[in-house]
C-alpha cells in the first residue's frame, strides 16, 4: 500500500515538472520576442534622431517656421505676398478645399485653359472682401495707366529719334567755330586792345592772348564778362540740361582763373593761363592765354555733365543744336507732347492709387497669379495637403514641387507668365533641418515602448524565478520518493533471498 502511494506521488510531481519545464520553454521564447520588440522600438527612435524636415525661412536659415500650404499658397508676410504654386508632375496646381470651389469654377473638371476673366471679380471679392464695384473700376483705372504709360513710351522712342535728327556733333574747334562764328572777338567792342580774331582761331593758336586790364581787380571784372559772354552765345545752342552744365562750368573756370591772376608771374610764356606783361606795346596789363582758357572751361563742362559722344574715330566730340532748325522744332513739339503725356500718366496713376490701397492691390495680385496659373495649366485637388506632415512627405519624395511665376510681354505687347518649376530643395527660402517634433514624439514613444517591455519582461523573470524554484524544491521531493521506495524495495526482496 505505501509503495503504490508513493508511486501516485512520484507520478503526480513528474507531471508538474513537465509543466513546469513546459511553461519555462514559452516564458523564454516570450523574452525573446520582447528582445526583438526592443530592437525595433531602438531601431525606430534611431530613425527618428536622423530624420529631416523642410521648413521656410525668409532670413537666409537664422530662423525658420513650418512650411506649409499656407505658407505658399496664402498671400502673408512668410511669401510676402507672392504666391510659391505647389505643383504635381504635370504641371498642374494642388489646390487645397477652400480653393476647389474657386478653381472649378474656372475650370469644372481641372482641366488646363479655364477662363480667369470670367469669374476674376466674384473670386477676388469673395477671398479679399473688397467689393466688387471696387475692384472693376481699379480695372478701369489701371487700363487707364496702362494706356498712358505706353503713349508715353511711344513719344520717348519718337522723341529720341527727332532729337538724333536735330543734334549736331563735331570737334571742339566745330564746336566753338558754330557757337561764335566769325564775328565776336570775345570782348567788349569798346575796349580797343582786344584781339581782332575769332576764339575758335584763338583756340587753334598756342600763344594768343587776351589783354584783360592793368589791375588785378578790372582784370578780374574783364575776365567775367568775357565769360558770361561765352555763356550767353554757347547757350543759344544748347539743351536745358546742357547749359546748367555750361554755366557751372563757367562759374568753376571764373574761381581758378581769380586764383591764377592773384598768383600770377611778371611774364607770359606761351603755355602760361595769366599773367602780369611786361613786353611791348602791352607792357603792364594782365592777359589770359585763350586756349588754355577755353581748354579748361570745356574740361570743366564734360566733368559738370555736358553731352558729349565719340566718334568714328574714336575723337570725343560735343554735341549741340540749331535752334532755328526745322529738325529742332519738331523735337522739342515732340518733347512738349511727351512732358504732357508724363503729367497724364502721374494723374492716371494718382486715381488708380486712390481706388485701392496698397494692400489691397498685393492681395488682388497675389490671387491673380495664382488662378491665372490654375487656368493656365490646370489643377487636381487634395484636402491632405492641409496636413503639415503630408505635405512635407509629398516634397520631400518629389512627389509634389514648387512653381515660381514670372510676369513677361510679347512681342504684341500682351503680358503672360512664365513658369519655373523645381524640387522643394533647391528654392533658396527652404532649408531641410532636423526634425525636433518627431524627435521627441519617437522619444516619447520610445520611452513609454521601452517602460511597457520592462515591465512584461520583469514579470517573467519573476515567474520564471517562481516557477525554477518550483522545479528544483520538485526534484528534490522525487529524489527523497525515489530514495524511499529504492530501499523498500531492496529491504523487500532481502527478506526473501
Amino acid at each position: 500500500m505505501g509503495m503504490a502511494a508513493s508511486q501516485v506521488r512520484l507520478l503526480q510531481l513528474t507531471s508538474r515538472k513537465n509543466d513546469i519545464g513546459y511553461q519555462l520553454q514559452d516564458l523564454s521564447l516570450q523574452k525573446t520576442s520582447l528582445s526583438r520588440d526592443m530592437k525595433r522600438v531602438t531601431k525606430n527612435y534611431q530613425n527618428a534622431l536622423s530624420s529631416k524636415t523642410l521648413k521656410w525661412s525668409n532670413n537666409g536659415g537664422a530662423s525658420y517656421v513650418d512650411l506649409s500650404y499656407a505658407t505658399l499658397m496664402r498671400p502673408g508676410s512668410s511669401n510676402q505676398n507672392n504666391p510659391y504654386l505647389l505643383t504635381d508632375s504635370s504641371g498642374k496646381v494642388v489646390v487645397d478645399s477652400k480653393y476647389q470651389k474657386y478653381a472649378e469654377m474656372i475650370s469644372p473638371e481641372g482641366k488646363a485653359g479655364g477662363n480667369w476673366d470670367s469669374v476674376r471679380t466674384q473670386v477676388l471679392s469673395s477671398l479679399t472682401g473688397i467689393s466688387a464695384d471696387k475692384i472693376d473700376n481699379s480695372v478701369l483705372t489701371e487700363d487707364s495707366v496702362n494706356a498712358a504709360a505706353d503713349n508715353v513710351n511711344a513719344l520717348m522712342e519718337k522723341v529720341d529719334e527727332l532729337q538724333a535728327e536735330a543734334e549736331i556733333s563735331g570737334t571742339d574747334i566745330d564746336f566753338m567755330a558754330e557757337c561764335f562764328g566769325s564775328s565776336w572777338t570775345g570782348a567788349d567792342e569798346s575796349n580797343d586792345l582786344t584781339s581782332a580774331s575769332t576764339i575758335a582761331e584763338d583756340y587753334k593758336g598756342d600763344s594768343t592772348v587776351w589783354l584783360l586790364g592793368t589791375d588785378l581787380s578790372s582784370s578780374k571784372t574783364k575776365l567775367k564778362s568775357m565769360l558770361d559772354q561765352i555763356e550767353t552765345r554757347v547757350s543759344a545752342y544748347l539743351s536745358d540740361d546742357d547749359i546748367s552744365a555750361f554755366q557751372e562750368a563757367c562759374e568753376t573756370t571764373l574761381s581758378n582763373y581769380d586764383t591764377y591772376l592773384e598768383t600770377s608771374g611778371e611774364d607770359c610764356g606761351s603755355t602760361c593761363q595769366t599773367s602780369k606783361n611786361t613786353k611791348g606795346d602791352t607792357a603792364g596789363y594782365y592777359v589770359v592765354n585763350i586756349q588754355l582758357l577755353m581748354t579748361e572751361l570745356l574740361r570743366n563742362y564734360r566733368s559738370a555733365g555736358g553731352t558729349t559722344d565719340t566718334n568714328s574715330r574714336g575723337e570725343e566730340v560735343y554735341c549741340w543744336y540749331d535752334k532755328n532748325s526745322k529738325e529742332y522744332q519738331a523735337y522739342i513739339e515732340k518733347l512738349e507732347e511727351l512732358e504732357a503725356a508724363k503729367e497724364n500718366y502721374n494723374t492716371s496713376v494718382d486715381i488708380n492709387n486712390q481706388v485701392l490701397t496698397a494692400e489691397e492691390e498685393s492681395l488682388i495680385n497675389f490671387y491673380d497669379q495664382m488662378f491665372s496659373a490654375i487656368a493656365d495649366n490646370g489643377w487636381v485637388a487634395d484636402a491632405q495637403v492641409e496636413d503639415n506632415n503630408y505635405l512635407n512627405n509629398m516634397l520631400q519624395n518629389n512627389q509634389y514641387y514648387i512653381t515660381t511665376m514670372d510676369s513677361k510681354e510679347n512681342s504684341e505687347g500682351e503680358e503672360y507668365f512664365e513658369y519655373s518649376t523645381d524640387i522643394a530643395s533647391n528654392f533658396e527660402n527652404i532649408f531641410s533641418v532636423n526634425d525636433t517634433n518627431a524627435q521627441n514624439d519617437a522619444q516619447v514613444q520610445y520611452e513609454y515602448e521601452k517602460s511597457v517591455i520592462n515591465e512584461k519582461e520583469s514579470r517573467i523573470d519573476t515567474r520564471m524565478e517562481n516557477l525554477q524554484t518550483e522545479q528544483s524544491a520538485i526534484n528534490e521531493m522525487i529524489k527523497g520518493i525515489e530514495s524511499v521506495r529504492n530501499d523498500n524495495t531492496e529491504r523487500t526482496f532481502s527478506i526473501f533471498s
